[in-house]
């Protein structure tokens, strides 16, 4: 089996998409329910989509060949995204930011970073469970995820309630600080571009702030 995922098989993916917000932090404040729960509003075929995922995924051979999208976005900056057995794992430049997974790294993209992803529909909800925001940014952010949630059959019925799960989980404690000479990091615990906690990160970060920052201001 091919593991390479063309990203234009995820676009209006409902299998794909319900899978993958599964895996996020998101919850419902509410109902104090995880986002899995929060998702089972998004009706589908439950045997169908286990055989699909089973097959997508290539759970017969995941642990030697898991499968991965990956792409170049310009001449700079290229991604990846692994589904691996207990995890995904995200890389720009072939270098990790992070993973969703029961350790999970996430936290790793500022708003604005997201948002210049915007063009992209498949590579900005790829990136959004990774994303931190504060929490008067729920409002900006909101009605562009409800944008992309809408082009998903089954997802557009509940993209108001599925958009707050996400963002609560999008929520850090501690703002993105600017450093001299490093640039973007947080305090976040669980975070790559934490390099306070985690100082292995900080030459990694250096290199991809400075090709972030020119990325955003490309798009502008």
């Amino acid at each position: 089996m091919n593991t390479a995922i063309q990203i234009e098989e995820l676009s209006h993916n409902t299998f794909f998409w319900k899978y993958y917000f599964c895996w996020s932090r998101g919850f419902d404040e509410k109902e104090e329910v995880n986002i899995d729960e929060a998702l089972e509003v998004v009706e589908i075929n439950e045997t169908e989509a286990y055989e699909w995922e089973r097959i997508f995924f290539n759970y017969d051979d995941i642990e030697e060949n898991p499968r991965y999208v990956a792409g170049r976005i310009n001449d700079n900056l290229n991604f990846a995204v692994e589904f691996a057995e207990y995890e995904i794992n995200f890389f720009l430049n072939d270098i990790y930011i992070g993973n969703l997974g029961g350790h999970f790294e996430a936290w790793f993209f500022t708003l604005d970073e997201l948002l210049s992803f915007e063009k992209y529909p498949n590579l900005f909800l790829l990136f959004l469970p990774m994303t931190g925001i504060s929490g008067d940014q729920k409002a900006i952010l909101k009605p562009v995820i409800l944008k992309h949630l809408n082009t998903i059959p089954k997802f557009e019925a509940h993209s108001e309630y599925i958009s707050d799960c996400i963002l609560n989980g999008l929520v850090m404690q501690s703002p993105f600080l600017e450093i001299n000479d490093i640039g973007l990091t947080n305090t976040e615990n669980h975070s790559v571009r934490n390099i306070t906690d985690y100082p292995r990160y900080k030459e990694e970060v250096t290199i991809l702030n400075k090709i972030l920052f020119s990325f955003i201001n490309e798009q502008r």
